[in-house]
């Protein structure tokens, strides 16, 4: 439990009594004592993100002007990867 690994072994009075030493607030320190981690993440802010991102199927190469081999879509992958992490925050 945070910077002190002991505590993650501690009773309850103890962790009570470090909570209550620490400052936080009741409704924080009944959400760590009854270990309810859905209101510990409401209080703290924290959203559970996930993302998955799959292998965009192969394109066929043509040829530009100048003769060079490029990817029918270059780069698309690479913009709907951004714009996925940029969806997630």
């Amino acid at each position: 439990m945070g910077k002190d690994a002991q505590l993650s072994r501690a009773s309850g009075n103890k962790l009570e009594q470090v909570a209550a030493s620490a400052g936080l607030d009741l409704i924080l320190q009944d959400a760590i004592l009854s270990e309810d981690s859905s209101t510990l993440k409401a209080l703290l802010g924290i959203a559970t993100h996930c993302a998955m991102l799959a292998p965009a199927e192969e394109q066929e190469e043509q040829e530009d002007e100048g003769g060079n081999e490029t990817p029918e879509r270059e780069g698309e992958t690479s913009r709907a990867a951004l714009s996925a992490v940029e969806l997630i925050g």
